[in-house]
């Protein structure tokens, strides 16, 4: 049976689960758990679905978001390790938000989300320019409706304490740049397993590395006039 979101919107706070890095952790009936008992009616997922090493089996991709998305809304964005194909499974169940603006009912807020990294030494599967995300995402950024705004990617935006790996910062400068320009209020982001946790900001934008599901993922809670997140270990 389908649960409808407005079952857990208060009149105050909207809570949103974020977890990324799947990697093959299809555990879906964990995440549903968690979400029936904090009261979570979304779900936003930021890539990397594929397993360690392998582009996987896009069965069990279909089949894990098959699952989710009977229960909860579902926000899904690619990351550099899943194959470009994994487009037409998240257009299969309408949750496909890569180079899209979404919103949530009751939170005057846009949610950008823009999926896949820049260029990484290992040749990954969904991977772009700096200057093609720079284009992709500030066109998004102009076109939002409201003055408030949280960036949803893949990638981290560069030289931050989400973004080091093996001695040096490997995260995006297109997205650091825009997130200067525009000062989102949150970028939630993943990608560098190394940094799953960390914190930070530029400017007044604060940064959030998700980190990878198998350790755990973050709660949005929205509220009027504040945004607070909430780390969930597993």
């Amino acid at each position: 049976m389908e649960i409808l979101p407005a079952k857990f919107k208060s009149d105050n706070i909207v809570s949103v689960n974020i977890i990324a890095d799947i990697h093959g952790n299809f555990d879906s009936e964990k995440i549903l758990r968690i979400s029936e008992e904090r009261g979570i009616s979304e779900i936003f997922i930021l890539g990397d679905f594929s397993p360690h090493g392998s582009i996987g089996s896009l069965e069990n991709v279909e089949n894990f978001l098959k699952t989710l998305a009977l229960h909860r809304k579902i926000y899904a964005i690619p990351g550099n390790c899943d194959g470009r194909e994994i487009l037409k499974i998240f257009a299969q169940f309408k949750i496909n938000y890569h180079g899209k603006t979404g919103s949530v009912a009751g939170i005057d807020v846009d949610f950008i989300f823009f999926g896949g990294s820049n260029i990484t030494p290992f040749n990954t599967v969904f991977e772009y320019r700096e200057d093609e995300i720079y284009k992709a995402l500030k066109k998004l950024f102009e076109g939002a409706r409201s003055d408030r705004k949280i960036l949803l990617t893949h990638c981290p935006p560069f030289n931050t304490k989400c973004d080091f790996a093996n001695g040096r910062h490997v995260g995006s400068t297109a997205i650091r740049k825009l997130t200067e320009e525009f000062q989102p209020e949150i970028n939630f982001c993943s990608h560098v397993h190394e940094c799953y946790g960390k914190e930070d900001f530029i400017e007044k934008t604060r940064i959030v590395n998700v980190g990878e599901l198998r350790k755990g993922g973050v709660i949005l809670k929205c509220g009027k006039d504040k945004f607070e997140t909430e780390r969930i270990n597993f």
